[in-house]
């Protein structure tokens, strides 16, 4: 599988830099995070161009990581620092550094040349970081699946009647609204719930005391994998606005081709002081997509083996797939952009043919592989 390198990933919650050193592998390549003296967030590949161990088994010494074998330390951008046993060597020495950005309690990473990154395509998720607003329970899980398979998972909501017992009990996903929305690189699923009831657990729960109110579900994908899931409900007669919000963010970062790193969070605007209640809700969260979605993924990756692209499998598509494989679309078309650029334009290594999936007659899918 090729990943995308001109892409912004998530590699961790900012509160996980906190503990020190911070030890990932995004898309096959190990990265070490760290702070420096003045808090900005460095990443550098975490491995020693001398004998190879992880950078992450040494220590930070001022603004350098210092490898803890023999002492070989780097600098924020990647130029050896100091090479004690050697300083002859010094000027030959590096490591490869990371375009770093710290915005909405994340840090994200740039996998391409960090002179390409521009953090104006860092997707917006400001209800991570608007404490007046919104409470926000987060957390991480690692899942062995490919990240892309996540994806059509939270593109593709009907899984919820089925999947998560007690959520939506009372009404079935035929009976909402869902349209395919593609702008540019964006991709949307919009999700209508008019007249969806509450019944007396769920009004306590969302302080609307109404047994029938309108709500949304809207999934906002942006690549390579990032998901906002903009949930609200409201009284009919009101907006979104009105109402509880309670949107939640899910960010996949493959580690390798049948590995995703999991960053999720979920907000709230309602009872937002209440930690306890935060606590519990990232808990439960973490036992939903771990025991639920995670394993329903990795059955998926288990059955496919090596194989990289659901598409190839040649799977039925449902009309609830149409955001999906849009998606899927979507990266497909940029795999190929990257790779004329990293050719110089000539078109490079033979890329994936594209999908054709767009909705027909407003209720039909039509994919073509």
């Amino acid at each position: 599988m090729t990943f995308l390198k001109h892409a912004w990933y998530v590699a961790a919650h900012v509160h996980e830099l906190a503990e020190g050193l911070v030890s990932r592998t995004i898309c096959n390549e190990p990265i070490v995070m760290y702070r420096t003296e003045s808090g900005a967030v460095a990443a550098l590949q975490d491995r020693c161009p001398h004998r190879f161990v992880p950078l992450s088994m040494g220590k930070r010494v001022g603004d350098t990581l210092q490898c803890g074998y023999h002492g070989l330390a780097f600098d924020t951008t990647g130029a050896c620092a100091s090479a004690p046993n050697d300083p002859q060597q010094q000027a030959r020495i590096c490591v490869k550094a990371y375009a770093v950005e710290e915005r909405y309690n994340i840090v994200w990473l740039w996998m391409g040349a960090p002179e390409t990154a521009d953090p104006a395509l860092i997707p917006a998720f400001d209800f991570l970081s608007d404490t007046e607003h919104y409470a926000v329970a987060r957390g991480y899980s690692h899942i062995k699946a490919n990240y892309e398979l996540l994806t059509d998972n939270l593109l593709d909501l009907s899984h919820v009647h089925y999947l998560h017992s007690g959520v939506h009990d009372e009404v079935h996903f035929s009976q909402f609204d869902n349209k395919l929305k593609v702008e540019g690189d964006t991709v949307w699923s919009m999700l209508w719930r008019n007249n969806y009831p509450l019944n007396p657990a769920k009004q306590k729960m969302m302080e609307l005391p109404f047994p029938i109110v309108d709500g949304q579900g809207h999934s906002r994908w942006n690549p390579p994998a990032n998901i906002l899931v903009d949930t609200a409900y409201w009284q009919q007669g009101t907006s979104a606005q009105d109402g509880l919000r309670s949107p939640s963010a899910h960010l996949f970062t493959p580690e390798t081709e049948s590995t995703t790193h999991y960053f999720w969070a979920s907000g709230r605007t309602n009872d937002i002081h209440n930690e306890p209640r935060t606590r519990v809700t990232e808990e439960r969260m973490k036992l939903l997509f771990e025991t639920e979605d995670g394993p329903m993924c990795e059955a998926q990756q288990a059955y496919l083996g090596t194989e990289t692209d659901f598409l190839d499998a040649k799977p039925i598509i449902l009309k609830a797939d149409a955001a999906g494989v849009a998606a899927r679309r979507v990266t497909r078309r940029k795999r190929r952009e990257e790779a004329a650029l990293f050719a110089g334009g000539t078109g490079g290594a033979a890329v994936l043919p594209e999908p054709d999936a767009r909705p027909v007659s407003g209720d039909k899918l039509r994919v073509e592989i």
